[in-house]
């Protein structure tokens, strides 16, 4: 979707719970051999926080430093990919109603790992229909024991608790949207499903097995061919987004891509793409784990605070999430808040 009107982000923000060193969690017993060499060096690990919460934190701070009255924000998306808190409820309500108060339109985002980018499509889409002037954007998840072991839960991440959040005007801000691109492979849904049955209610796994599902699948025949269409469907998504930017790879300056590795030298989502280590964000992201939802908003953070970035330069979004779905936005960086 090229942006043919100016959508631009005015502000970003990330809430960190302290970082654990992964020595000190390999020392404890925590982590098995396969998630040693991942080449994560800490993880951001909550205690007695919900990911609400950590959105609350970073809404607040992202519209403090938007500049625009909180009463001017029409929408809130709330990216998850894991229980929030309460059952039966509405995460975003809580997020909208304490960040920007009662009357903006919240939504629940709940595509996994894909979350985050998925809301910033829709929210961009939202803004250039008229239908808001400003958007706030936020994730927030608490990989908490004893439902989830982040630490070797799957194959080539350690996940990381955070609460991020970004906003959206169509008016001003520090960076303006070219483009956005989604897409999707469904045939590629039951990696994290495998053999398990249907449930009537949450709670009958625990913790929840997801290697040994991905282990179900892999032994199908369906499962023949996967790693290539997730990569197929990556790299479309991405060259559709830079096409329609008028841009290639080579404009790209720096590229975040979800905060996972494979290590040992095996491919990673960058190396797919063409692009290297020192473009991405993987020095970053090796220190807080795979933030969900919130890798993207994170790490455009992370480059506008350390000054990673300058005027005129331009920083790919990727992101993918089980199902599998897949998005990118193209961001042109206007000025340094």
């Amino acid at each position: 979707m090229l942006c043919n009107r100016p959508v631009y982000i005015a502000s970003t923000a990330v809430w960190l719970p302290p970082l654990v060193p992964l020595a000190q969690a390999v020392e404890s017993g925590v982590v098995d051999a396969a998630h040693q060499d991942l080449g994560y060096e800490s993880i951001a690990v909550a205690e007695g926080v919900a990911g609400p919460e950590m959105a609350v934190n970073a809404g607040t701070e992202a519209v403090r430093w938007s500049g625009v009255p909180a009463e001017e924000f029409g929408l809130v998306l709330h990216s998850s990919c894991w229980f929030q808190g309460i059952d039966l409820w509405t995460p975003s309500a809580y997020v909208a109603n304490r960040t920007v108060g009662r009357a903006a339109f919240p939504v629940d985002i709940g595509r996994n790992c894909n979350s985050g980018m998925g809301a910033l499509h829709l929210a961009t889409s939202y803004l250039l229909a008229g239908f808001a002037s400003e958007a706030l954007l936020t994730t927030g998840d608490h990989f908490a024991p004893p439902m989830l072991d982040r630490w070797n839960m799957q194959l080539n991440m350690i996940l990381g608790d955070a609460g991020t959040a970004l906003t959206l005007s169509s008016r001003a801000g520090f960076a303006r949207i070219l483009s956005t691109a989604v897409g999707a492979d469904n045939s590629l849904e039951p990696w994290l499903r495998g053999a398990a049955p249907f449930r009537s209610m949450p709670g009958q796994e625990c913790p929840v097995a997801l290697l040994e599902r991905g282990a179900q699948h892999a032994s199908t025949p369906e499962a023949a061919g996967s790693w290539e269409r997730y990569e197929a469907g990556l790299v479309k998504v991405v060259w559709q987004a830079l096409s329609e930017a008028g841009l290639g790879t080579g404009d790209i300056r720096r590229a975040v891509v979800p905060f996972m590795h494979r290590g040992g030298g095996q491919g990673e989502n960058y190396d797919v793409l063409g692009f290297s280590e020192k473009q991405s964000l993987w020095e970053y992201g090796r220190t807080v784990g795979h933030l969900g939802a919130g890798d993207q908003y994170a790490g455009l953070h992370h480059l506008v605070q350390q000054g990673a970035v300058a005027p005129g330069d331009i920083v790919l979004l990727v992101g993918s999430g089980p199902g599998f779905g897949f998005s990118a936005a193209v961001v042109e960086i206007l000025e340094l808040p």
